[in-house]
Parts: C-alpha cells; structure tokens; sequence
C-alpha cells in the first residue's frame, strides 16, 4: 500500500473546494437576479467542471495509487454513505424541524436520502473494489467499460417517470429534482481517474513523464481543444439537468479540461510555494472535514438569508464561510493529532 501524497493533487482538490464554495453561496444565497443573471452563469461554470470532476477523478487515480485491500474500500466506502446520509439530516437541520413540526410538507425521506457526492463517492469505492477484483489491471477493459457506462443513459428508459416518488432510484440513475450526483453518469470520472493511473504506469515511459516539452505540446493541444469546446461546455454547466445528467461529450469535454488543468497545476506546484498554495494544499489534503463543517454551515444558513444576499454580502458570505470553515478544519485537524 502506498499512502504518499501529491501535492498537485492536494493543490487541485483545494481550487475545487474553493470553486464549490462560490457555487453553493450564489445557489443558497443570492437573489434571484444574480442566480440567473451573468454572474450566477459564470459561477455555475466554475463550480462545474473544476469541482466535482477533479474530486472523483482524483479519486479514482488514488483507488489506484494506494492499492487498498477489498475489505478496506468497501468498508470506507459504507462509511461515506452513512455519512452523506447524516450529512444531509444535519445541514437541513431547520428544514427537518419545520416538517417535524407541521410548517411544511416537504418529504422526509428525499431529504434524508438527497443525492450527495459524498454518497455516490461511497458507492463509487465499493463498485470499484468490485471492478477491481474482477478485471485487475487491464487497461483497455476499463476505458471499454468507461464508454459503455456512459451510453447506459441512451439505452435505460427514463425511470423518474415510472417510479416518480423513488427514494433509491436517484441514487443510482434517472433525472429526480433530488438526483445531483447520480451513479450514472458520475462514477465514469472515477472510472477515469483510475485508468489514466494506469496507462501512465504501464504504457508511458519515464522520459516522457518529466519531459517539459512534452507538457507543454499536451498543454498547448489540450489548450486548444478547451478554447474550441468552451461555448459547449459553458452551455452544460450553467444547464441544471444537463449538467448533472450529461452525456458523453460533456464528459470528454471534462476529461480534455482535467487533463489542461492538471498540467497547469503541475506547473504551479513545482515553482511556487508560498502561504496560498499552502493553505490550497491544506484543505485539499482534509477535502472531506472541510465539505461536511461548510455544507452543514451553508445548509442551515441558508434557510435565514432566504436567497436574499446582494453582491456586497455574497461576498462577505464567502469570506467568512471560507475563514470559519478553515479554522474549524485546522482544530479538528489538531484533536485528530492530539494523542489520547
């Protein structure tokens, strides 16, 4: 098993946290004007492709990198589940007491069962130490399941329209109001994640992986493909269903953006290291600590500000959210430490 971490990979999961921070504070909080205006678009975007993408794709390359034992990432995989399940009950703290307490008649279990990332990360783990043991480390099996696993949505009817009122369904597939982080089409990313860990163990060769040429070539064809698809992509992101159901394309067109993106990163990481890449790499190394303390704090909060915020207190929003959350994160880092 080897635990080594990557500090490119730490610096990525911390832009995509602070990218899915702005994207929950313009969703809650503002009011509708700038949701639907040109900024609540351009924040969409951000808070597409550079978040949740980077999140499972990192994921998988990890699944892959630290070779855990079947029983290890099933058993953490049921432990996210469970977490995301609480995850959900705490945030809608608020919501839950005004059902509870007759002011509302919203459902119970849909709340309690919400599609979270943190679940179809929990599912995603147990299916790839399923996958694991079944095809081992052959290459092309993968990217041959990766492309099947995202022409199921063609081929499976549309079952929100069967069973409407399904509390599992969303989970897994279907285009629920519920359903953000469905298990098709969004376990293909970490199903890419893994793979690209091992096409650059087995197939690329030593010199070619510390060639700076060679990541500039990429960078500049990557870069290139980004510019021409941009209006594409733009136009899936900032589209609620198309994003969080979407096809093949747009997962090409994420794929292309994760490989651009982790190329600049590289980059970054290798010649600066100063207090804000640090503190980038901090919260992307505690990546979970950090998404539970802010949801619960933006889930309850938002119930008071009412989508009400203008652009002055979106902002103060994301200042203050983003100090408490990091300061809450480096004491429960420090308890972690402490020994007993």
């Amino acid at each position: 098993m080897d635990t080594g971490r990557s500090r490119t990979a730490d610096f990525l999961k911390g832009l995509a946290l602070i990218a899915m921070v702005q994207l929950v504070l313009v969703e809650y909080f503002s009011q509708a004007s700038i949701l639907n205006g040109l900024l609540g678009k351009i924040s969409l975007f951000i808070g597409g492709p550079s978040a949740a993408p980077v999140f499972l794709a990192i994921m998988g390359y990890y699944i892959a990198h630290q070779r855990h034992t079947f029983r290890y990432d099933v058993i953490r995989g049921i432990k996210l589940m469970v977490l995301g399940i609480l995850l959900n009950v705490v945030r809608n703290a608020y919501t839950l007491f005004d059902v509870f307490s007759g002011k509302t008649n919203a459902g119970v279990w849909h709340i309690v069962f919400g599609t979270d990332i943190l679940i179809l990360a929990g599912i995603s783990l147990v299916a790839m130490a399923i996958l694991i043991k079944i095809l081992r480390g052959h290459v092309l099996a993968y990217l041959a399941l990766i492309i099947i696993f995202l022409l199921l949505q063609y081929v499976i009817p549309p079952v929100e329209k069967m069973l409407p009122d399904s509390v599992i369904l969303p989970f897994f597939y279907g285009k629920y109001p519920s359903a953000q982080f469905p298990f098709v089409p969004w376990f293909a990313y970490v199903l890419a994640g893994y793979t690209f860990y091992l096409f650059k163990k087995f197939f690329v060769a030593d010199q070619f992986k510390h060639s700076h040429t060679i990541k500039i070539i990429l960078g500049s064809i990557s870069g290139i493909f980004l510019i021409l698809t941009l209006p594409f992509g733009f136009g899936v992101s900032v589209n609620y269903t198309l994003f969080y159901h979407h096809g093949i394309l747009f997962f090409l067109f994420c794929v292309n953006y994760l490989f651009w993106w982790l190329l600049i990163a590289n980059a970054i990481v290798a010649g600066v290291d100063n207090k804000l890449t640090a503190y980038l790499e901090f919260i992307g190394k505690n990546v979970t600590a950090f998404y539970v303390i802010f949801m619960i704090l933006a889930g309850n909060l938002a119930l008071l500000f009412q989508k009400g915020q203008d652009y002055l207190m979106l902002f103060i929003d994301f200042v203050v959210l983003l100090a408490v959350t990091s300061f809450l994160v480096w004491i429960w880092v420090r308890m972690r430490r402490k020994p007993v």
